[in-house]
């Protein structure tokens, strides 16, 4: 089976809870089946940090989508590569996450 990269966004008081919701609305959509290539397959998730240069939604977006892309990642973000990891995720706000990673697809 293969790989899909996935970035969604999704808002909760808490990190949990916005996982909790991004991946309901996810199985919702995408079915429970397995090998959806979405943040439906995934069961935990890691919250990262990125540089502190980057402050805006959209640059953090880009920075998550480059993380994802490059072929030879830095070993400190290898994991998000790896389709059976946690998602990761940045908080682009108070309330406001940004879910990426690789899912089984």
């Amino acid at each position: 089976m293969g790989a899909e990269t996935f970035l969604v966004t999704a808002t909760g008081s808490t990190l949990s809870e916005a996982f909790h919701q991004a991946v309901a609305e996810a199985r919702a959509e995408y079915g429970q089946g397995g090998y959806t290539g979405t943040l439906a397959e995934k069961d935990a998730v890691r919250q990262v940090f990125p540089p502190s240069s980057l402050s805006d939604a959209q640059a953090l977006r880009q920075w998550a989508a480059h993380l994802l892309l490059t072929e030879d990642p830095d070993p400190a973000w290898a994991w998000i590569a790896d389709k059976w990891s946690p998602a990761a995720a940045v908080r682009l706000d108070a309330t406001t996450w940004l879910f990426f990673g690789w899912a089984s697809s």
